[in-house]
């Protein structure tokens, strides 16, 4: 069903699969979720959880990490936050204030996920059975909770994301690394085979995914020497000045 088609949307995961379109199991979670507001709340509920799992599970092999089947959301999450450098500004830095207010924002994610748990255990389609007579779960509460899901998922996901720009992940998507991508791309091509063009970097990702890796490696450890000697100029700068 197109995306347009949907009364509800979760943003945050919409807006991760549009750039991750080859995430085809997120989006199956996501598109059934979306669907089954209002009409089959119990449904929505239950795939709430699923999502949930599935990212931190999704984000930790992308890490290296093999999580264990037998951990639910609570533990997932607490196992994938280990990985995710909270905090962090983007010249390295720790702020303390960030860190601190992050892992309380979450502490409430952690809060969520348990509210999530017990709402699905007691209405959730997949629940361990109930009453075929027990009411409906209210459609609100189905729409609240999907939102709140939909917040844990961009959290995690794009602080991953965020987090991943300068380290080789043991599995990595295309576009994950857009300046390397940039410098394939106008240093090779535009190819064209069979009245059809293809992208460079894209081709070599796809193609030959270590050959990849190893050109990603070499491109960061240059930009890295690049960096430092700009802050070397900078400091040597600041000196003369200092002194005259």
């Amino acid at each position: 069903m197109a995306a347009e088609a949907y009364a509800f949307q979760l943003s945050a995961c919409r807006e991760l699969l549009d750039s991750h379109p080859e995430s085809l199991v997120i989006r199956h979670q996501v598109e059934a979720l979306e669907d089954a507001i209002p009409d089959r709340p119990g449904i929505a509920v239950s795939f709430c959880r699923t999502l949930i799992e599935t990212t931190c599970k999704t984000i930790l092999i992308d890490r290296g990490q093999t999580p264990d089947n037998a951990w639910e959301a609570p533990r997932l999450i607490s196992e994938t936050t280990k990985f995710l450098h909270l905090g962090i500004h983007d010249n390295g830095h720790t702020d303390a204030n960030l860190k601190d207010g992050t892992e309380q924002l979450l502490r409430g994610v952690n809060s969520i996920i348990s509210g999530v748990m017990q709402i699905r255990n007691a209405h959730g389609a997949a629940a361990h059975g109930s009453d075929a007579y027990a009411p409906m779960l209210d459609a609100r509460y189905a729409e609240i909770l999907a939102r709140a899901t939909d917040a844990v998922v961009g959290i995690l996901f794009k602080t991953h994301l965020n987090g991943s720009g300068k380290a080789v992940l043991a599995r990595s998507r295309y576009g994950d690394h857009k300046d390397f991508d940039e410098w394939i791309d106008n240093d090779f091509g535009p190819f064209e085979v069979i009245d059809t063009p293809l992208v460079a970097s894209e081709a070599l990702f796809k193609t030959d995914n270590n050959a990849y890796r190893a050109a990603l490696a070499v491109f960061q450890q240059e930009q890295d020497e690049v960096e430092k000697r700009k802050v070397i100029s900078m400091i040597v700068m600041a000196v003369v000045e200092a002194k005259t």
